[in-house]
């Protein structure tokens, strides 16, 4: 098997993707990925090599995962929005045998004496000879290299993510991970997601729920898919309109910034599928989309390591708040810390198994194996509770991490970029609810530097959503017994 095939068997003519005015029939992809998956090969990408796909929600982004796929490599979605310090760190963490960029990524190459170093060509797929057929250099249009078969055990992604610690992590996804949750939620009849549908792409594809659930899914069952490079809430309703988009997934600050839009109420109403996930949805903008478009949005709950889908609300009555019921083919025991079942009604620790299960974080095997059990369970540091109808509530995070716009915010990272300062004797970031965000990160800092500057510090080495957006000095941090500093104190 091979998640490249995906695009493979659907009519030529179907289209498969719409970027502004552009639009790709999936023969078109099918010669794009061909020439690029021709251009690896004379690079030497071949199985089991690594390859950073740096690109936005664009044309490069599927052509270059999908090429590099075919190759049998293994694929490392990176943000373009990264700093250079930071995307040198991530890099650092996964070792790429080549870099492809995307329009989006093409400021990578004014930084090559910062990058060179680090041992990999950048490839510009934005290069007309990178995925023009004619110019392929080892192949012909019609005689692309063959994909690469490979074993369902086989890794086909690395994601970066914390796990459930707090340290930078880089979660490894098989094939048949990603195809399992792929078919199973495609597979139940009354979610009525088929070939005929057109989704919304604008959740990065860099995230597992917008290149899974959206991206991948969608051209797997020979459905298009509209791009949005960057999220604009008026933009994405123009799209809606004009493509008469059948499914939504979004964030819940998209979701809320879409229920507020000034736009007519009729602007959804080609949405069959409304589906919000990464983070929690506010009850008031549940009800606010409904009231006002007359859509209901279906919450689901999964993570990086369960590819991403444990729970789901499609095709079942939804309810507010819930992020569903546990999908077809996923067990999930809510338990004590010391792994005993709760009771009927209680809370407890999510602990999830299915096939959609990750094999496990790179590198860390000993992060590895205290979150994955030898036969399958991933304790995922949620806490949860299910009512008497087999419905899900999450109630709390074990973890530390902040969820930003959907976005993973881990402590640590951000705290020791702040502690990289001169000037800062300690630091401590938590999170905070925020209006339009869901959470926002904020910095609890001893030392003597002033708000702007330490701000200034910090933007210049971290993505925009895990940069603080309060600064509060205090002469001391709360410390435990132990030494080890207590966020709990300062939340």
């Amino acid at each position: 098997m091979n998640l490249a095939t995906i695009i493979e068997g659907h009519d030529a003519g179907r289209t498969a993707l719409i970027e502004d005015d552009q639009v790709v029939d999936y023969g078109t992809l099918r010669d794009l990925v061909g020439a690029l998956r021709a251009r690896l090969q004379a690079h030497g990408v071949g199985p089991d090599d690594r390859v950073a796909v740096m690109a936005g929600n664009e044309l490069h982004f599927v052509i270059g995962a999908l090429a590099a796929l075919g190759r049998g490599a293994v694929v490392i979605p990176v943000r373009p929005t990264n700093p250079v310090p930071e995307l040198v760190r991530k890099l650092e963490l996964v070792r790429p045998s080549v870099v492809l960029l995307g329009d989006a990524g093409r400021w990578a190459l004014d930084h090559r004496d910062q990058l060179d170093g680090l041992g990999f060509p950048l490839l510009d797929m934005t290069d007309p000879g990178m995925t023009d057929p004619a110019q392929a250099g080892a192949t012909t249009a019609g005689d692309p290299p063959p994909i690469v078969d490979r074993q369902a055990d086989d890794l086909a992604f690395l994601m970066l993510t914390s796990g459930v610690s707090s340290d930078a992590k880089v979660a490894m996804l098989s094939h048949h991970n990603l195809a399992w949750v792929q078919e199973a939620i495609s597979a139940d009849p009354m979610v009525g997601l088929n070939g005929d549908d057109v989704s919304l792409g604008v959740l990065p594809f860099s995230h597992i729920f917008g290149l899974n659930v959206v991206l991948l899914a969608s051209l797997r069952l020979g459905a298009c898919v509209v791009l949005q490079r960057r999220f604009d809430a008026q933009l994405s309703l123009e799209l809606i309109r004009k493509h008469q988009i059948t499914t939504v997934s979004g964030a819940p600050p998209m979701w809320q910034r879409w229920a507020f839009a000034e736009v007519d109420d009729a602007v959804l109403a080609s949405v069959r599928n409304a589906a919000s996930g990464a983070a929690a949805l506010p009850a008031e903008v549940f009800h606010a989309i409904r009231d006002r478009y007359g859509v209901e949005i279906a919450e689901g709950y999964g993570l990086t390591e369960t590819s991403p889908v444990v729970t789901w609300s499609r095709g079942i009555a939804v309810k507010a708040t819930s992020v569903g019921k546990t999908l077809a083919g996923v067990d999930v025991v809510l338990v004590e810390p010391d792994g005993t079942p709760v009771e009927p009604g209680d809370t407890g620790e999510i602990v999830v198994r299915s096939p959609g299960v990750f094999k496990g974080y790179l590198d860390a095997p000993e992060i590895t194996s205290s979150v994955l059990t030898d036969d399958g369970w991933f304790w995922t540091g949620d806490v949860g509770v299910f009512d008497d109808d087999g419905y899900l509530y999450l109630v709390d995070r074990i973890k530390d991490i902040v969820i930003v716009s959907g976005f993973n915010v881990y402590p640590s990272e951000v705290e020791s970029i702040l502690m990289e300062h001169p000037s800062v004797k300690g630091a401590v970031v938590v999170g905070t609810p925020h209006g339009e965000t869901g959470e926002s990160v904020v910095a609890h800092v001893s030392g003597e530097v002033s708000e702007e500057e330490l701000h200034s510090f910090a933007c210049e080495r971290l993505s925009r959503y895990k940069c603080p957006t309060e600064y509060h000095f205090v002469d001391e941090l709360p410390v435990a017994p132990t030494g080890k500093l207590i966020r709990r104190e300062l939340r």
